[in-house]
């Protein structure tokens, strides 16, 4: 007796022949699909490869070979002309492009492997599968910082367990396996950072004095240029700067540039700069006209200091209910105490007396003048306790070159150093460049002033002098021996 095969049976057997079909045609789908989409990237990754693939079986399959050949020809001629002859713009416009869309490629690519051989790759278990993994922190928003410099600059997103002091840590061996010439961190959350690889330095060469802003914005006064190619904008209002670094480091170029970036609201009766020369006038003398008074003299800096903090009480008496923030205007204008070599009034100088009167006045203006618009600039070479006791006074410090790394932290703070501030190495042949610390911000930034030369100072104090007389009233200028209490009262307001 034969069995026939039951119409169930048959149906599952089509059942399984369509399957089997239709996973072949979504299998050829996919390979076409991945080969389109391999073509393409390697396209996009390869522009001139593929330019020359495409020509070359353009010009087989038309019969177009001598054709193609002479243009060819003419092309690589062309580049090899224009490399010798133009070859600043010949890297301008076409090897800096094509190297920094290789160089970011390859980064973004090789990041995992980069973090293994760093250490910032973590093995997690996975508590399903029980198989090994390799965490790595993320990379994001990976970018040149701008078209004249080689400044590559990334968002970095550590993994759970690290913290952005592990990559801090690993920046230098970071930067070295990137053939990169320096690379920082900078915290800019509790997971979060940007890192910056330099692959040049836009602090090797001289910077020119900056344009002189045309409105005066104290909190942002233009400097010079950081370290990635944007410009260092120092804030000046509502605190003191601190300048320190060797005989030579640069610290006039720092001076300048700062007078430089306010020199519009000099001129306009905005800002008014009292200054103090520890070099006889050797230093400030050629900017003379930008300032509304000058001293030379260890007596006449100490009654300069001394003026300046009656001044500072009055105006913090009057804005005393009414306001905590000073506004610059002509009638109340930004006070900046300049006081160059400043350890000559509070070290050096073997009269007792003026030095503690030196050291209340300066006291006074450090802890109590950010408020009522009066700010202090020093600049020191030696930063020791006993020669400049409150220089932790200042919420931005300025260091130069340094003779110790242990200077470093002296200046900035401790662990500066460890931040990437090496003053110490700071060659004499770049004067000018120093490294930045504001308090609150953890990491120092590297920065270079613009350099004034003699006659860039001169034309300055010529087209940007004080227009017209100072519109408050002017405190004591020198202290009347005949009155005693008028004496008594400018030494008690400097030790306020």
């Amino acid at each position: 007796m034969t069995h026939q095969p039951s119409q169930q049976s048959t149906s599952q057997a089509n059942s399984g022949s369509d399957d089997w079909i239709a996973e072949l045609i979504v299998s050829l789908l996919s390979l076409v699909w991945w080969m389109v989409k391999t073509a393409i990237q390697l396209a996009w990754r390869f522009p001139l490869v593929a330019a020359v693939l495409v020509a070359g079986w353009w010009a087989y399959s038309s019969d177009h070979l001598l054709l193609v050949g002479i243009v060819v020809a003419i092309l690589v001629g062309a580049l090899v002309v224009w490399r010798l002859t133009w070859p600043v713009s010949f890297d301008r416009l076409l090897a800096q492009p094509a190297w920094r869309r290789r160089k970011q490629r390859a980064i973004r690519r090789n990041w995992p492997g980069l973090c293994e051989r760093v250490g910032l790759a973590m093995a997690v278990t996975d508590r399903r599968s029980g198989q090994r993994e390799s965490w790595t922190p993320g990379l994001s928003r990976l970018r040149w910082a701008s078209r004249e410099h080689l400044v590559l600059t990334g968002r970095v997103q550590v993994v759970a367990g690290q913290t952005v002091d592990d990559l801090a840590t690993a920046a230098e061996t970071m930067g070295a396996a990137c053939g990169a010439w320096s690379c920082r961190v900078r915290k800019t959350g509790p997971r979060t950072a940007t890192i910056t690889w330099l692959y040049g330095d836009p602090l090797a060469q001289v910077v020119t004095p900056l344009p002189i802003p045309d409105v005066l914005d104290a909190s942002a006064v233009p400097v010079g240029l950081c370290e990635d190619g944007q410009p260092w904008l120092l804030r000046l209002a509502a605190t003191h700067v601190l300048i320190v670094g060797v005989t030579g480091a640069g610290k006039g170029s720092v001076v300048w540039s700062l007078l430089g970036g306010i020199a519009g609201g000099i001129h306009e009766g905005l800002v008014q700069v009292w200054a103090v020369d520890g070099k006889a006038g050797m230093e400030l003398q050629p900017g003379r006209d930008l300032f509304t008074r000058f001293a030379t003299t260890v007596e006449d800096s100490v009654q300069l200091l001394e003026d300046a903090a009656v001044l500072m009480t009055e105006r913090a008496a009057r804005m005393a209910g009414t306001s905590r923030r000073h506004e610059p205007s002509t009638r109340e204008p930004l006070l900046v105490v300049l006081v160059d070599e400043v350890a000559l009034l509070t070290a050096y100088t073997p009269d007792r007396k003026l030095r503690d009167r030196a050291e209340k006045a300066l006291a006074a203006i450090a802890t109590q003048g950010r408020a009522p618009g009066v700010v202090l600039v020093a600049a020191l070479q030696d930063p020791r306790k006993e020669v400049l006791g409150l220089r932790n006074l200042f919420p931005t410090k300025v260091a130069m070159r340094l003779d110790e790394k242990a200077q470093v932290d002296m200046v900035l703070g401790e662990g500066a150093r460890e931040s990437g501030a090496l003053c110490h190495q700071i060659p004499d042949t770049s004067p000018g460049v120093a490294y930045v610390k504001v308090d609150g911000v953890r990491e120092p930034v590297r920065v270079r002033a613009a350099y004034y030369d003699d006659h860039a100072i001169g034309e300055l104090a010529r087209t940007h002098a004080p227009s017209k007389a100072p519109g408050f009233r002017p405190v004591f200028s020198v202290v009347d021996d005949s009155h005693p209490e008028t004496g008594d009262h400018l030494r008690q307001a400097g030790a306020a």
